[in-house]
């Protein structure tokens, strides 16, 4: 095994380019690459000096190489030094295997978290360097200081021996994920394309548009502000026309809830109103995605490094730069002809220029020449998940027989026939199947409620919460199984099964909480343990890192939320395998969202038909799941 690192310089901000822009901009280049093989001592390369010789023959023979984040140092290997492409089934990342570990994805932090002693972690001094050796100065010049270099040189190595040692701590992938996480690498090579023209339109637009707001904003307040961005300017602006923004936690709110209440609102002065209707439009922070599709496009048109393998700890990818899987859905139906009027400013459209931009987000997204886009998705797979993991008979045979699982089990909670279900009852069915299926309550759903524009007041969400769990008695079921067989695990430290799977205890390197999938692949909750709760319950505990914070934190856990973590888990591994399964049969995989896959293909191969029988393909292990997928072909993105 090679492991390497490599340091850089360059004009381009990678926090903002993302990796694969940052190696293809040309003031990029390679200040040192730290290396070791097997466990031998790391040694240092600068360029200028022969390459290592030995390094090149060893991956001529086959062997692997690992790093730390190794998509970095694939694009800095391709596209800076200009070697030889690595084959994708020769790397390997060590950053992947703390979050299959469930870990943090932080060099340093998972040092931390791994009890690694002050010698074998990450130096401190690190950040200090990075800013002074691998960006500009403040003048524009560049640092060449021999003594902060020779520092420089040291860290470098010293993280080749860190991301060994946390290596050689965990367990390595088994064969079947290290072929996810080969894919996962070609896929973040091989991009997405968007069309860079309307993007250069669509920015015009918006600043144009902005602009043109803000003047209004200077007329209507006679001067006295030249933006909606400050909200303390804003408050005093209005309290000149007796108006207060409605009260959040006794505080006056600037949210965008609060404004669309104020806009609401016969007590609010029309003047206000105008004002409010332009900081709506303002705040659209969808719209900023345009600036970010500029940044991080690379010269051949498309953007890379869009999936973070192992991005949650169930396994499931996270999305990076412009996070396709947060781009807001059109308000129009007519996205082509938006995008194709955006050259004259949506000339002929009776459109809002910025909602009409944020419609045509979607749209960046296009096939490259010669081929069309394929996409589908799983239709309601957690849903058909955590039915087939219950053994709950009704709801997947409602499934199997095409019904609406919203109106099945509006059906079952109101002892209903199918046919007779009314619209209201199907929404609280539908709110009711979204929100209590992982042992949420009476909060969660009138949470959900609110999400799709409706008020449920506590009584009615808690009977409908007591009507849910009458009615899916399995999944209920299934919350107290898993909560009783973790616990049991920790107190006997012996194998603990479920209907689909086992828990087990593991003290290798620290104790974890393992659970082995359908699939065979492993979750793992770090550090668990039992302590008593606020309330006098038995409460099971785990660290790991917050899904807001991102700081590693102790965390609860209990039946309901075991059982939503294996359900995402086992909706990951079915895309997963398909994703594998569509490549296999010649559809190049562009990008895949939760449960969504989409493939850029040339115009004459393969059909919408045969690319959702590939992707609804049951594994051995899933026998009797009920699978169904939808899609489109398209040239341009959308849904």
């Amino acid at each position: 095994m090679i492991s390497f690192d490599f340091e850089t310089y360059s004009r381009c901000d990678i926090r903002i380019a993302g990796a694969y822009a940052y190696a293809d901009h040309p003031s990029t280049e390679v200040v040192c690459m730290g290396y070791a093989f097997d466990d031998e001592d790391p040694q240092i390369w600068i360029p200028g000096q022969p390459f290592p010789s030995e390094f090149l023959d060893r991956i001529k023979r086959g062997e692997d190489v690992c790093a730390w984040n190794s998509y970095f140092e694939m694009v800095i290997w391709n596209l800076v030094l200009k070697k030889d492409p690595i084959p994708f089934n020769q790397w390997n990342d060590t950053m992947a295997l703390a979050g299959a570990h469930a870990l943090p994805l932080a060099l340093a932090k998972c040092g931390e978290v791994l009890g690694l002693s002050e010698e074998q972690s990450k130096n401190k001094r690190g950040k200090l360097l990075i800013q002074r050796l691998s960006k500009p100065q403040r003048d524009g010049t560049r640092n060449t200081d021999p003594f902060l270099l020779e520092e420089f040189y040291a860290y470098c190595k010293q993280d080749v021996a860190v991301e060994r040692t946390i290596r050689n701590k965990l367990r390595n992938l088994t064969s079947s994920e290290q072929k996810i996480f080969k894919h996962d690498q070609e896929l973040n090579w091989r991009g997405l394309r968007l069309d860079t023209d309307s993007i250069d339109h669509a920015l015009r637009i918006y600043q144009e548009t902005e602009n043109n707001l803000n003047e209004e904003v200077i007329r209507i307040t006679k001067g006295e502000l030249d933006s909606t961005s400050s909200r303390a300017k804003a408050f005093a602006w209005m309290a000149t026309k007796d108006y207060r923004m409605p009260l959040v936690d006794g505080k006056p709110s600037y949210t965008s809830a609060a404004v669309q209440e104020a806009i609401d609102s016969p007590a609010c002065p029309e003047i206000v109103k105008e004002f409010l209707k332009i900081r709506q439009q303002l705040s659209q922070t969808s719209n900023k995605k345009y600036h970010k599709m500029k940044d991080t496009v690379a010269s051949d048109g498309r953007v890379h490094g869009l999936v973070q393998y192992h991005g949650a700890s169930t396994g499931r990818w996270a999305g990076r730069l412009i996070q396709p899987q947060n781009l807001p859905r059109p308000k129009h139906k007519n996205v082509d002809e938006l995008i194709n009027s955006m050259p004259e400013n949506f000339k002929g459209m009776d459109v809002q220029p910025l909602d009409a931009l944020t419609s045509c987000l979607r749209g960046m997204i296009v096939a490259s020449p010669g081929n069309r886009l394929i996409c589908a998705d799983f239709s309601s797979i957690e849903a058909r998940v955590l039915a087939w993991m219950a053994d709950h008979g009704r709801v997947v045979m409602s499934f199997v027989d095409g019904k609406d699982i919203y109106r099945t089990t509006a059906a079952e909670m109101y002892s209903t026939p199918y046919s007779e279900i009314t619209d209201e009852q199907r929404f609280l069915g539908k709110v009711a199947t979204l929100a209590l299926g992982y042992q949420g309550g009476e909060r969660a759903f009138t949470k959900m409620a609110q999400a799709y524009g409706a008020f449920i007041d506590k009584e009615l969400a808690e009977r409908v919460k007591t009507y849910w769990r009458q009615a899916n008695k399995p999944i209920v079921n299934l919350w107290a199984e898993f909560e009783r067989s973790a616990k049991r695990s920790l107190w006997t430290e012996k194998l603990e099964k479920t209907q689909v799977g086992n828990f087990k205890v593991s003290h290798s390197g620290g104790s974890e909480l393992l659970f082995q999938l359908p699939s065979e692949r492993v979750l793992i909750w770090q550090n668990p343990r039992l302590a008593i709760n606020e309330k006098g319950w038995e409460q099971l505990r785990f660290d790991g890192t917050d899904p807001r914070t991102r700081k590693w934190v102790t965390r609860d856990t209990y039946g309901g939320d075991l059982v939503q973590s294996v359900t995402q888990a086992i909706a990951r591994d079915l895309l997963a395998e398909a994703v594998l399964r569509l490549e296999e049969a010649g559809y190049p995989v562009v990008m895949h969202i939760h449960d969504e896959i989409i493939a850029d293909v040339p115009k004459g191969f393969g059909s919408l038909k045969e690319f959702i029988k590939i992707m609804c393909e049951l594994p051995t292990w899933a026998k009797g799941l009920p699978m169904q997928a939808d899609g489109f072909e398209t040239q341009r993105y959308r849904k």
